[in-house]
């Protein structure tokens, strides 16, 4: 089965059909471009983890009915433990050794627990829910455009928040040097949340993984699966804690959008 054939057994064509929709948060990296010991979804911005802030500006989405944390074995209990869900439950699910691979064990959850999840569900696997997939050490994402994500996503190809590509792009050469000037006017920075069928993004995954194709985000493994999914302009400050410098910014964008 293909993943477009999920797409059309994936019951609702849209979240808002569906009345309800699920946020999957990889959270099982180290981040060793932090230069840091501790994992960055995990470090204090103002006294709160990033992590912890991540989840702030989804928990009062309407139509969340949960969230699957993926997290690493020895992810700080402490941590773990004070993080604010606003009542929203949360199932921790262990990680894999790429991103590609926690998002496959997290998703791989509604096929092993949906039973707990939904009790009483008529869809035992769960793989007609949507789910949401962000980045653990994306805090800064803007509610707004979360909002518009969940309106603009369809069945089975799903949609993706992005920015507008606002530099000059040079292709390089080998030696180093500038090959061309790229046209940046159809060129967007990939972001998350991606929201996709849960069904439809597990198999494209699964395929991607078991064929060891390079998967990036989970829009490129359904992308190799034939399906393209929709991009959803957002704002250009959703940004993705990755470089010791990125905590400030990090923090004086939160500051801006009145966060802390």
């Amino acid at each position: 089965m293909t993943a477009g054939q999920s797409g059309a057994r994936a019951g609702a064509r849209t979240p808002t059909d569906a009345g309800r929709w699920w946020l999957l948060l990889p959270a099982a990296g180290f981040g060793r471009r932090m230069r840091s010991e501790t994992p960055k979804q995990y470090m204090t911005l103002a006294g709160r983890s990033v992590l912890d802030l991540t989840i702030s500006r989804f928990i009062s989405m309407p139509g969340l009915a949960g969230i699957v944390l993926v997290a690493a074995p020895d992810a700080p209990a402490d941590a773990v433990k004070a993080l604010d869900t606003g009542g929203v439950p949360v199932w921790l699910v262990a990680g894999g050794a790429t991103r590609a691979e926690s998002v496959c064990n997290g998703l791989a959850a509604f096929r092993e627990r949906w039973t707990e999840m939904v009790p009483g569900d008529d869809m035992p696997d769960g793989l007609g829910e949507w789910v949401m997939v962000h980045d653990a050490a994306r805090p800064c994402v803007r509610p707004d455009d979360v909002r518009r994500l969940v309106e603009a996503a369809v069945a089975p190809e799903g949609a993706l928040l992005a920015a507008r590509v606002r530099d000059t792009i040079k292709r390089v050469d080998a030696r180093g040097r500038v090959a061309e000037t790229v046209d940046r006017s159809a060129l967007m920075h990939a972001l998350t949340p991606q929201m996709f069928p849960v069904g439809v993004v597990l198999e494209a995954l699964e395929a991607a993984i078991a064929a060891e194709r390079e998967v990036t985000d989970e829009s490129s493994a359904l992308e190799q699966a034939g399906l393209f999914p929709r991009l959803v302009e957002a704002a250009a400050d959703n940004l993705k804690i990755t470089h010791p410098e990125d905590i400030a910014i990090a923090q004086a964008i939160l500051r801006q959008q009145g966060v802390l």
